[in-house]
């Protein structure tokens, strides 16, 4: 064996699978690339599975390491695998399946040439008959000529764990596993992969074997023809569709998302009527029309390199699966004594309950104010990762200064502005809850506690918790922001952000990043509102209306000609951001019936003192009338953009009464 320069961790969720882990691990030893990390993950065995473990642990303790917690949750292991490895690329093996000799050889060859990619190797079943595991032909569904790998994905043809190779790179940007998806895990992580641009690299060599399990044996992923395994499923297929939608992508996958939907109609229609309903509803809503599929013809996404893999070598369908029994004999022949401490249960490092972003730009002045309200927090079980983003001061001595070890310091290589700090920490955060805290505000002391104690007692599909907030300005005096909105909040924040605390008063579940991505980093302003809104459409949303956070807005002398700059270029931003928010929600907006508020709420910040853009406010005005023609909101803002509105005040003419929903323009932070 060898070992090249890109290091490659194999991760092994582990739930009672003695009869078949052993020959798993020792097909990963034996490979002729040789894997720098092995990572068992023991899910809480009641079989023999974590002493098999352990034998490996200590017959190879410089590539094996073994962790045992008990997760109930196949994606969970998953990911606490890949943060307990530092390895350039990842393989996630199910404990059931094999790798041949030359596996991890083509794999890892194909992503050294591509080293943002997942690359994948052919694969073949293993099927137990006749009382011996033999090897078949590989079970998906063929992928046809005009297909990219996302549009065969969604129709059938896929690739399982066991024959795909991700670079660290590709697996971070794609949040890793959905802790939430209980069916199609493998397929939910690589479609949002493929979603999101990453490359797909298929080889030729190398095989990979994915065994079905015997008639009463079910693996950790869960059953597939189940209630909530077809569930599973649905939202996966939605969760796809939305995400190309917001991506403007729709276009070429809307009859591959027809299909997919359709199919799932099919597996349900015997069992479940309603739910087979549901997804012929859905098949119908994205079929195509043939204008759209001429788009699609036209716009077809290349998300795939034009290599065809080639059929693996011929074998013996009746093969016998051998490689690494002979392996696994030799290791567990010498059994290490149950006495041994190496067989107890391990003293696993434990993951934070919550992790605290704090991106820091030019402020460091600032941050040990911020860094102290974190520190002085009733509940303490958390990670603060200080993001920099490229400062020109020291907030690493600062950081450094407090000589605590919950604090990471995190340095970006160049100044990518907020969104990108803060995305940055997500990608590091390792807890299930994320807070988030601007470097020049501030929290009070049970602002945590509140938070994780709430989300103990709601439901999974809260997503986020805010909290009320008290500003303090340039003249001391506080406003206190009590909130109480809650729920189902899309409708509200498609029209404007009425989060106003976050993000420093917010508080969100990690694995939300599965649903709705990360922050656009494309945005010049309000990527906090653009996050909020999505995070929405997906969650539902608590509230603590007590003032928990203090944002600091304290910007100077307010006639000061420096001051007077800063808010120009900020209203200027936040316009800007605002007209590319549209372009991006834009058709939700219109579909819910309130994109003229919307339109109008921008309109109003046009005309804030200091920026005063008629023209734009009469534009947007003009676009919400084509939307709402009847609207006493539309009408009122016309009037006020066109300056017919001061006119009638100047005559005492009683103008048309404001019902919008919309409050006063505000600039988002």
């Amino acid at each position: 064996m060898r070992r090249g320069e890109l290091r490659v961790g194999v991760v092994i969720p582990c739930f009672n699978a003695e009869r078949y882990l052993a020959q798993t691990i020792s097909s990963v030893l034996i490979q002729s690339y040789a894997a720098a990390e092995i990572v068992i993950i023991d899910d809480g065995s009641t079989d023999g599975s974590l002493t098999i473990a352990r034998q490996y642990e200590a017959a190879f303790p410089e590539v094996v390491r073994v962790y045992a917690e008990r997760f109930g949750n196949a994606p969970r292991a998953r990911n606490v695998g890949a943060a307990r490895t530092d390895a350039h690329a990842l393989m996630f093996l199910d404990a059931d399946d094999v790798l041949a000799p030359d596996a991890l050889e083509a794999l890892q060859s194909a992503l050294s040439a591509n080293p943002a990619a997942i690359a994948a190797c052919p694969w073949r079943r293993i099927e137990l008959q006749d009382g011996k595991w033999s090897s078949l032909p590989a079970t998906c569904a063929p992928r046809r000529a005009d297909q990219d790998a996302l549009s065969a994905w969604l129709t059938g043809w896929y690739y399982p764990p066991c024959a795909v190779l991700w670079s660290r790179e590709a697996f971070t940007e794609t949040g890793g596993w959905d802790e939430e998806v209980t069916s199609n895990q493998d397929g939910d992580l690589v479609m949002r992969a493929l979603v999101s641009g990453t490359t797909l690299v298929e080889t030729e060599a190398g095989t990979a074997y994915y065994r079905k399990l015997p008639e009463g044996e079910t693996s950790l992923s869960g059953k597939r023809f189940s209630f909530d395994g077809l569930q599973g499923r649905l939202k996966v297929i939605e969760k796809i569709a939305r995400l190309l939608e917001e991506a403007g992508a729709i276009a070429p996958y809307r009859k591959s998302i027809s299909q997919a939907f359709a199919s799932l109609s099919a597996s349900a229609a015997d069992s479940y009527g309603g739910l087979s309903h549901y997804a012929r509803m859905k098949s119908r809503e994205y079929a195509p029309s043939l204008w759209q599929r001429a788009l699609a013809r036209a716009t077809r996404s290349g998300n795939t390199l034009q290599t065809r893999p080639t059929a693996p070598p011929p074998r013996n369908q009746f093969e016998e699966i051998s490689f690494g029994l002979d392996h696994a004999k030799q290791v567990l022949s010498s059994p290490v004594s149950a006495s041994d401490p190496v067989l107890g249960v391990a003293a696993v490092e434990k993951s934070p309950k919550v992790s605290v972003i704090i991106p820091v730009y030019n402020r460091a002045h600032l941050l040990h104010r911020t860094l102290a309200g974190v520190l002085q927090q009733t509940f303490d079980d958390f990670e603060v990762l200080v993001v920099d983003d490229c400062s020109k001061d020291d907030p690493a001595s600062v950081v450094a200064a407090l000589q605590d070890t919950r604090l990471r310091y995190l340095r970006q290589p160049e100044n990518k502005g907020v969104a990108a700090a803060r995305n940055r920490g997500l990608r590091e955060a390792r807890a299930p809850l994320v807070a988030f805290l601007d470097d020049d505000d501030e929290w009070f002391p049970e602002k945590l506690d509140l938070q994780v104690n709430l989300f103990k007692a709601l439901p999974q599909d809260v997503g986020l918790v805010y909290t009320g907030t008290e500003t303090v300005s340039d003249d001391g005096r506080p406003i206190v922001d009590m909130p109480s909105a809650h729920g189902d909040l899309y409708l509200e924040l498609l029209v404007r952000n009425i989060l106003h605390g976050a993000p420093a008063s917010a508080m969100m579940r990690r694995n939300a990043i599965t649903n709705v991505g990360f922050f656009d980093e494309t945005l010049p302003a309000i990527e906090d509102y653009d996050y909020w809104l999505r995070v929405c459409r997906c969650y539902r949303i608590g509230c603590i209306s007590t003032p928990l956070v203090r944002y600091n807005d304290l910007r100077g002398p307010s006639e000061g000609q420096q001051n007077q700059e800063r808010r120009s270029l900020n209203i200027q931003a936040n316009l800007a951001a605002r007209n590319q928010f549209y372009q991006k929600h834009g058709s939700q907006m219109r579909k819910a019936g309130v994109a003229h508020l919307f339109l109008i709420d921008t309109a109003k910040r046009g005309l804030v003192d200091g920026w005063n853009d008629r023209r734009a406010a009469r534009r947007l005005s003009l676009k919400a009338l084509t939307l709402a023609p009847t609207s006493r909101v539309v009408h009122q803002m016309l009037l006020r953009s066109f300056g017919i509105l001061k006119l009638l005040r100047m005559l005492k003419v009683r103008p048309p009464v404001n019902t919008s929903v919309a409050g006063p323009a505000q600039t988002e932070k």
